[in-house]
């Protein structure tokens, strides 16, 4: 569940389809759990898997192998609790009830966690033509169609982004601050920027409108190994860069509304969907 500027997008979102398993013995069954990743259907190994009865006791955990993990001597027609994910990021774990029958051995979870040999199958979406400076809310709609959200890039622009014009008063450029709006429009040649904030917002719009089961956290300031350890959790992180990877370049500006603060403008920002680390590459 969660965000950043260096930001995230995260959740609880999963869907599991529950079964269990036959045993040969008449008294116990086995479950087999099968973690996959959300969008892509891939099977996920080398992810935690804990099981618990009713009431709260732990019968056992598994590192996923071939993307299973097998619980055995368990008893048919009790409830039980399967858990994915991290020991050190516990608002971020998948749970999970499951009523264990007879009839079929697998539980298949659809779940916001991945294996460290793949990236997360976030799915492409274009910036251009349409957003000239869009990088933001496009990443963020990519993001969200991985969730299975069924909305394009332009809808995003236009209905939730929060938004304000640059406005010229007594010769002198009004706009917003970064942090609160986008500056401008994104699909317009003068468009400029926002940071995490606005695109937790919108994201935020979108998800309560549509009641998905998401939450958009902004985690700025994470380290290089907070970052890693949400993509190998299956959360995507849309973050800041440069067009060049250089330093951040500024020119000109505006004066931020209500306030005699100026805002220099950022001249090479970019927006981006980390899907992966790899060594050293992202």
């Amino acid at each position: 569940m969660r965000w950043r500027e260096l930001l995230i997008i995260s959740s609880t979102m999963f869907l599991l389809a529950c079964q269990e398993e036959h045993s040969s013995a008449k008294d116990s069954a086995n479950m087999v759990v099968l973690p996959v990743e959300y969008y892509s259907g891939a099977p996920i190994s080398d992810v935690l898997v804990e099981l618990y009865d009713e009431a709260g006791n732990q019968i056992g955990k598994e590192i996923s192998n071939d993307g299973e993990a097998i619980f055995t001597n368990l008893q048919p027609n009790e409830t039980y609790s399967v858990r994915i994910g991290s020991s050190e990021l516990e608002d971020y774990r998948i749970e999970k009830s499951v009523i264990l029958n007879t009839s079929n051995p697998y539980v298949v979870i659809e779940a916001n966690a991945v294996s460290h040999q793949q990236s997360l199958a976030v799915p492409v979406v274009k910036q251009n033509p349409q957003l000239p400076h869009g990088c933001e809310i496009t990443s963020l709609t990519a993001v969200l169609n991985y969730y299975g959200a069924d909305v394009d890039k332009m809808t995003m622009m236009k209905n939730y982004l929060p938004k304000e014009q640059f406005k010229m008063i007594n010769g002198k450029k009004y706009g917003p601050d970064p942090n609160v709006s986008y500056a401008g429009d994104p699909s317009d040649a003068q468009g400029t920027y926002s940071f995490a904030a606005p695109i937790v917002k919108a994201a935020e719009n979108y998800i309560v409108q549509s009641k998905m089961d998401l939450v958009a956290k902004n985690i700025s300031g994470s380290t290089v190994d907070e970052i890693e350890l949400h993509l190998e959790l299956g959360i995507p992180v849309i973050t800041w860069v440069t067009l060049d990877l250089s330093n951040p370049k500024t020119n000109g500006g505006w004066t931020i509304t209500g306030t005699n603060t100026f805002h220099p403008m950022y001249t090479n920002l970019h927006a981006v969907v980390l899907v992966g680390i790899d060594g050293y590459n992202v």
